[in-house]
């Protein structure tokens, strides 16, 4: 039976396909956990493309049929590079592939950084994420220095330690600049700032707990709401010692109170959900929690022009995974399993995924001058 001719559309579409699915698979992603069976079959669609293009290159313009010829090329020597990779790393043993583990949670730190702190506002940053972050970082640190005695030299390992560390210096020299940075400008202007604080806590509790199940809910996210916002509270009511008379400031100090009382009643709540659940069940829970997840990502960035997407939207997205994939490590320390070993896994792919999307948004909105 005859085979039909592809079109130059469909060979445009594959191409696109292809490399979509390669992005999303490989690109970013650590190698000791790929799987070269997948990267073989991108391969053989790729090279499938190839022999279309071929034969329909006495239709195509000459310059088109260039440019596609050439893509394709450039992607097989990609793809033929990174199985080369994969199979060197995969070479050097189970502490290796635990390290490379490590520099993907160091990544996932750096880009939350660069979300959350880079370029912006430091009197308004969120001081108990980046204590959050700063503890991440260091027990990230001491794993891997434990380990870099047993791999061989030349893989890279004392310079990812260095970076860490760091990148741990930076942060913690940050924290102290947002201190500092709240306490300037007049009383006035720091009532102002410290509204702006409390509304971005008041934001991370519509993100991650307004309507969602409880069982899935990290109580440590809310217990460092409640501390940030009894430190607010605290510098309101220090301003208004100082002097500050002001119907705004007494308002947001009720405000804060009443937000307060529902947060740690919101905290028992909680502790008493995850307290009566078996561990199998709470996997699970996790599990559906991450497919929502996936899903709003799907219906708002999958296949969308990137100059028109919300850079808050997938933020919030890649924190609510970020807070999904760090419960899934809590339990796989405490009762490890096959089925919360494997959603870590797929977790940790999409966030690296998502984070990389994130900046391919702001790459493209930079060039066009959108901001959304």
């Amino acid at each position: 039976m005859a085979t039909q001719t592809p079109t130059l559309r469909t060979i445009r579409d594959q191409i696109d396909q292809i490399g979509a699915e390669y992005d999303a698979r490989f690109a970013g992603q650590s190698r000791v956990t790929r799987d070269l069976s997948v990267l073989n079959d991108i391969t053989s669609r790729m090279k499938r493309v190839q022999g279309d293009l071929e034969r329909i290159q006495r239709s195509v313009p000459a310059s088109e049929f260039g440019q596609l010829r050439d893509t394709v090329k450039q992607s097989l020597q990609i793809y033929e590079t990174e199985r080369k990779e994969i199979m060197r790393v995969k070479s050097l043993g189970p502490d290796f592939e635990d390290f490379d583990a490590l520099r993907t949670q160091a990544n996932l730190v750096f880009a939350m950084y660069h979300r959350h702190f880079a370029g912006k506002a430091r009197n308004t940053r969120d001081l108990g994420l980046l204590a959050e972050m700063i503890d991440d970082l260091e027990r990230v640190g001491d794993a891997m220095k434990e380990l870099a005695p047993s791999i061989p030299p030349g893989h890279g390992t004392a310079e990812d330690i260095k970076l860490v560390a760091d990148n741990v210096q930076m942060y913690t020299t940050e924290r102290g600049e947002i201190v500092e940075a709240r306490g300037m400008g007049t009383t006035d202007e720091q009532a102002g700032t410290l509204a702006e604080c409390a509304n971005g806590q008041f934001k991370l509790y519509d993100t991650h707990f307004a309507g969602k199940s409880r069982l899935t809910r990290r109580p440590a996210l809310i217990q460092r709401m409640i501390d940030n916002l009894t430190q607010i509270q605290d510098r309101m009511k220090t301003l208004r010692d100082q002097g500050l008379r002001t119907d705004y400031n007494d308002q947001n100090i009720q405000i804060v109170e009443e937000s307060l009382a529902t947060y740690r009643t919101e905290l028992e709540e909680i502790r008493k959900a995850r307290q009566t659940t078996r561990f199998a069940d709470l996997q699970g829970n996790l599990g559906g929690a991450a497919n929502e997840v996936f899903k709003l990502y799907a219906d708002n960035y999958a296949g969308q022009d990137r100059r028109t997407r919300s850079l808050q939207l997938l933020s919030d997205i890649c924190d609510q995974l970020s807070e999904i994939g760090r419960q899934m490590w809590d339990l796989g320390r405490a009762e490890p399993t096959d089925m919360n070993e494997k959603n870590l896994q797929i977790v940790t792919e999409q966030r690296v995924m998502f984070e990389r999307e994130y900046t391919a948004i702001e790459d493209a909105q930079k060039t066009t001058g959108v901001r959304q």
